[in-house]
């Protein structure tokens, strides 16, 4: 006996919500980072502020900041929605790197603080050098 296979209707609606656009990852983040900064100007109350204080959510000082510190999670949120598929390749390669142990890290940031020292050292030194002349010439000037 032969069955019959039924065809699954695709829904066109989910593929187009499952099919991604990097222009909408942008257009998030920029939103999200304008959002933010609204925000983070209604906390401040003096860029930006409400004066529609009628309105039942906006009626006191405590509501607003709530109202203020929801937008700050809303762009932050959507901010970070939008950064975070940049990230995720990162750390699957993170956990392949072979991290250096305890003496090989005190060992590379003694050589990097002590080249830094003696950089230091070597402007100090052509500072004190050429400090005579750099008064000899100011004094020629006056």
């Amino acid at each position: 006996m032969a069955r019959k296979v039924q065809e699954v209707k695709k829904n066109k609606v989910l593929e187009i919500l499952k099919k991604e656009y990097p222009f909408e990852k942008i257009l998030l983040g920029l939103l999200g980072a304008i959002v933010l900064i609204l925000g983070i100007y209604l906390v401040e109350g003096t860029v930006l502020e409400i004066r529609f204080t009628d309105w039942w959510i906006f009626n006191s000082d405590l509501k607003i900041m709530i109202f203020s510190i929801f937008v700050i999670f809303i762009g932050t949120a959507s901010f970070i929605l939008s950064v975070w598929p940049f990230f995720v390749p990162s750390i699957g390669e993170m956990k392949k790197v072979s991290w250096p142990n305890k003496i090989t890290i005190s060992n590379h940031s003694a050589r990097v603080f002590g080249f830094i020292f003696l950089i230091g050292m070597f402007f100090v030194a052509i500072d004190l050098g050429l400090r005579p002349l750099f008064d000899w010439l100011n004094g020629l000037g006056a």
